[in-house]
C-alpha cells in the first residue's frame, strides 16, 4: 500500500470544503431561481469561478498556510 503524502489530508479537508460549498451554493440557487433570476446568475457566477480555481490545479496555494 502505497503511503499517504504530507499534502494529501490539507488537500483532501480543502476539496472537501470546497465540494460542501458547491454544494450549498447549488443548493440556494436552485430555490431561489424562480423569484429571484439575478440571484441565481449570481451563484451560478460564484460556482463557476471557484470550479475555474480548482480545475487551474495550483494545489500549493490551497494548502498553504
Amino acid at each position: 500500500m502505497n503511503e499517504p503524502t504530507t499534502i494529501a489530508e490539507p488537500l483532501d479537508t480543502f476539496l472537501r470544503d470546497v465540494v460542501t460549498a458547491l454544494h450549498a451554493a447549488v443548493n440556494r440557487g436552485i430555490q431561489s431561481a424562480e423569484r429571484d433570476p439575478k440571484a441565481t446568475d449570481k451563484t451560478i457566477q460564484d460556482c463557476k469561478e471557484i470550479l475555474d480555481v480548482i480545475m487551474a490545479g495550483h494545489v500549493e496555494e490551497w494548502v498553504a498556510a
